[in-house]
């Protein structure tokens, strides 16, 4: 079938415009396909190069790999024009044409169309990565067509203009040694071993258009039949397919640890090239990281399948994680006749599904919860990624017990948890488990047994929270922790006093906006021990808490604001 197929050009190029079309019909995600490569100045970045195989792309996304991954740069960086020459950012127009020269471009094209030693092409990757690009709706409607999956291959064709390549470049790379010879650090201070650089991280996309795409059928394709094939084969041999500046990225990178005999240091050191391929791998994820949230073709999308609870056909060929944030749209029209999409929801995952494989019609969907906005159904709207950090702050105040202003710092655990423990029936109990870490200042007066006085008191802990959501906009947030405080006379006297607590609080939460809550809280904190010291040298005296600072004892009450991001 195949061969016939290849042998219309006519028939082929209109394949390609109804595969180009039908993409943008409905909201949804083609993956892209990547290609990574590195360029080798000759310079002390060297031994980088030779870790480009390790490099992991990322599961939502084909992997397209060329048999060269490392591109010599023969005069060094001179042999390319400088944008910047104090970062040595090359100017991509530059760049392009060192690709150009070096064929990367028609590598692409080859091995999309699983081209052979003799220059003949096939369409066996094509075909594969159209059937396991395919959703479920696309599966059925192939499935209930006269050619069957055969259509989910023609679908497949429009992937080729979906690849992507990322050019590594590392300008700057010394080693801590270095580091310290050149900043003269004193010999004492010297305590760490490691890496540390800039990769810069030059982003471009295949142009496949639709004009490209049938100059390529009707002019480049070779098979066995084609009665011109060695005239063709050296035509695709010279031609250049075109390469498009899409973004650059410039990320500080390093991977260090303390030497051996410092506090802390590792018990195993890892070796040069692992702190090398930790480094490179971190900083690799936040250029796709960057890019999901500078480019639209590279954020998820797919449709809301069912509610109660939310449903989306997505999963782990999509790079979904559990919690992982998504916004739902809904498109809309203004009195212009514009469309426009309009935020109707923010949602989080709470199960990942396993949808590696070729879709069959019988996909087992994903399952989120709603933290934010209105009312969502599955009659129209879709979902898209929207990545977070994962971070949070939240500023406050609270009165009673261990009063005072706070700032607390939150980091979201959850993917870890679920991950290690595995999702299942405890998924629900799973999402939204965050780690904490506060600090918090008061003024008053006190009256301990000791001295009374007017004090500062100082306060730090860590501990854990898990939101319960209740209504879309509206949740409970229990918390545990453990918190150090020291109170701290306000004169030049020495004296001053340490407790340790267990810390519970209760908070509610009440969205303002998707990322930003009002949180009252009840609070209380138990005393764990007391201390008093004479001076800063001298042996604690063992005091109860609620005799010294019986103000600071019981319940509280507290308000806070929250900010995510």
């Amino acid at each position: 079938m195949n061969r016939m197929l290849f042998s219309r050009p006519v028939y082929v190029s209109l394949l390609l415009i109804l595969s180009f079309t039908l993409p943008a019909q409905t909201p949804q995600y083609n993956r892209n396909a990547l290609t990574v490569m590195m360029l080798d100045a000759g310079d002390a970045a060297k031994p980088l190069t030779k870790l480009v195989d390790s490099l992991r792309i990322p599961d939502k996304f084909f992997e397209h790999q060329l048999s060269q991954k490392v591109l010599p740069l023969a005069d060094g960086r001179r042999g390319i024009m400088m944008r910047d020459t104090t970062k040595k950012i090359f100017a991509t127009a530059s760049l392009e044409r060192y690709l150009n020269e070096k064929k990367v471009a028609n590598g692409m094209v080859a091995k999309w169309f699983s081209r052979r030693p003799d220059g003949t092409f096939g369409v066996e990757l094509l075909s594969e990565r159209g059937l396991y690009n395919a959703t479920d709706n696309a599966a059925l409607i192939a499935a209930a067509s006269k050619r069957g999956s055969a259509g989910l291959m023609d679908l497949g064709m429009g992937l080729v203009d979906r690849t992507y390549l990322v050019v590594l470049d590392f300008p700057r790379l010394m080693s801590m040694a270095e580091m310290y010879e050149r900043d003269s650090t004193p010999a004492d201070q010297r305590i760490m071993n490691g890496f540390m650089g800039t990769m810069n991280a030059y982003v471009f996309k295949l142009d496949f258009n639709e004009m490209e795409a049938t100059n390529f059928f009707e002019n480049l394709w070779v098979s066995e039949d084609s009665p011109d094939k060695a005239q063709r084969v050296k035509a695709f041999d010279n031609y250049n397919f075109k390469l498009k500046s899409v973004s650059v990225f410039t990320e500080e990178i390093a991977a260090t640890q303390l030497n051996p005999g410092q506090k802390f240091a590792p018990k195993q050191q890892r070796t040069p090239e692992q702190l090398m391929r930790s480094m490179l791998e971190s900083g690799f994820s936040n250029v796709i990281l960057r890019l999901e949230g500078a480019q639209d073709e590279f954020r998820v999308k797919a449709m809301v399948h069912d509610v109660k609870p939310i449903a989306i056909k997505i999963g782990r060929k999509e790079g979904l994680k559990f919690d992982q944030r998504y916004f739902v749209f809904e498109n809309r029209q203004d009195r212009h006749g514009n469309v426009y999409k309009s935020r109707r929801g923010v949602i989080r995952a709470m199960s990942v599904s396993d949808n590696r494989n070729i879709a069959s019609g019988e996909t087992k969907p994903s399952y989120f919860y709603q933290v934010a906005g209105g009312i969502i159904d599955a009659a129209g709207m879709f979902a898209e990624q929207k990545n977070s950090s994962g971070f949070n702050l939240l500023f406050g105040f609270s009165d009673g017990g261990l009063g005072g202003g706070f700032a607390r710092m939150e980091v979201m655990i959850s993917p870890i948890l679920y991950e290690v423990f595995g999702g299942g029936k405890l998924r629900r109990g799973m999402t939204a488990w965050k780690l904490w870490a506060e600090g918090a200042l008061n003024y008053g007066a006190a009256e301990p047994q000791y001295v009374p006085d007017d004090y500062l008191f100082y306060r730090g802990g860590f501990g854990l929270s898990k939101e319960i959501f209740l209504l879309r906009n509206l949740f409970i947030e229990p918390s545990a922790g453990y918190l150090f405080e020291q109170a701290q006379p306000t004169g030049d006297a020495a004296y001053y006093y340490t407790s340790q607590h267990l810390a519970f609080d209760l908070r509610l939460g009440l969205n303002i906006t998707y990322r930003m809550q009002l949180m009252p809280a009840l609070q209380y904190c138990l005393p764990v021990s007391a201390a008093y010291y004479l001076t800063k040298d001298s042996e604690p005296s063992k005091v109860k808490f609620k005799d010294e600072f019986a103000e600071r004892t019981g319940a509280g009450f507290g308000v806070g604001l929250r900010i995510m991001f």
